[in-house]
């Protein structure tokens, strides 16, 4: 079980996450943890009905749930809160800010920065980083050792930048992004043009705008554009070892999971979720609010607001019907194989 370097009364929990809390206020609590693992000096939250037996034999000191369901926990130190997940993601990371803060502004002596570059006297560069010619740092950035900023890129207030994280050139991160290790923002576009018996490069002139409270997973890349930008709407959360081809286009606040693969040109709407390993051809749109299932392949248009399952992806009620009638497909054969045999039996 991990303990934070802090332990925190009732009191400043409540302060922390809102809510009333209801027990004794000096008591202290040093970690956060699941229902089942939880020990005295842990939090944690309750909210669901069907997870109440577990809350109710749960040893965590301090337990946070909605005000409706406090009387199924009597005797116990509470936190009163509409949200409880929310609370708990709040204070969460307090204490994770308090156990890793935030590096002190400057330059390690081992960064190795372009006299042309423009870089915040209140960012952070670990050892290691090179930031090239015209690149731009705002403040408050956090560049992680063994970072590449290529020529004329931007990073944006506040963003935090893992180590080995490489940007390329002319390629833009917006404010209060999370790019962790091993993302690669503009490779080049994956595009051939077939003549005279070659694979012909085509030319990736374009570059990566990623908009702002963006976090990208560890391992992804996302393309520069042939031309123009590739974009990422404000807010998306993409997963580890998501490839974004060239091009593409994603809206605000959309999620792509693990293993998500987007060919060339792909634009995906607002507040769409894609499931792992989700695959979609190029040139496809897909709606706003879209829900793709897990492993879909994605070979036409998609509207918005839709639920769509399998490969090719169509409807889930569609897909749920096909499933049923697959698994029936064995014995439906077999009845069929017996009325052929009767039908060839008669005279």
């Amino acid at each position: 079980m991990r303990r934070f370097g802090t332990a925190l009364s009732g009191k400043r929990i409540q302060e922390i996450c809102g809510g009333n809390f209801r027990g004794d206020e000096r008591r202290e609590f040093s970690c956060v943890a699941e229902l089942a693992q939880a020990q005295p000096d842990c939090v944690a939250f309750f909210e669901q009905e069907k997870l109440l037996e577990q809350a109710q034999s749960s040893a965590a000191g301090l337990m946070i749930c909605p005000p409706d369901k406090a009387e199924l926990l009597p005797g116990r130190d509470l936190l009163l809160h509409p949200k409880p997940g929310l609370a708990m993601l709040k204070l969460a990371g307090w204490w994770l800010q308090d156990l890793h803060p935030k590096p002190p502004a400057g330059i390690h002596p081992n960064a190795v920065v372009d006299p042309a570059a423009q870089v915040s006297p209140e960012a952070h560069l670990g050892p290691f980083c090179v930031v090239e010619a015209a690149c731009i740092v705002e403040a408050g950035a956090v560049i992680g050792a063994n970072c590449h900023l290529a020529q004329n890129s931007r990073i944006g207030k506040g963003s935090l930048l893992f180590p080995k994280v490489s940007v390329y050139p002319d390629c833009e991160i917006g404010e209060n992004c999370i790019v962790h290790s091993g993302v690669v923002i503009g490779a080049d576009g994956f595009g051939f043009r077939f003549e005279d018996g070659i694979q012909m490069k085509v030319p990736q002139v374009g570059n990566v705008i990623v908009g702002n409270d963006v976090e990208i997973g560890a391992n992804s890349c996302i393309d520069r554009a042939t031309f123009g930008s590739t974009s990422i709407g404000d807010g998306c959360k993409i997963d580890n070892l998501v490839q974004i081809g060239h091009n593409c286009r994603i809206g605000r606040h959309s999620i792509l999971c693990a293993q998500v693969g987007l060919a060339g040109s792909t634009v995906v709407g607002d507040y769409v979720y894609l499931a792992g390993q989700v695959g979609v051809a190029g040139h496809l749109t897909i709606g706003d609010r879209a829900v793709v299932g897990a492993q879909a392949g994605v070979t036409r248009d998609l509207p918005a607001d839709g639920l769509y399952w399998g490969t090719p992806a169509i409807e889930a009620k569609t897909q749920k019907q096909i499933t049923v009638l697959q698994r029936k497909l064995p014995e439906i054969y077999s009845q069929l194989r017996w009325l052929m045999k009767i039908k060839d039996t008669k005279p």
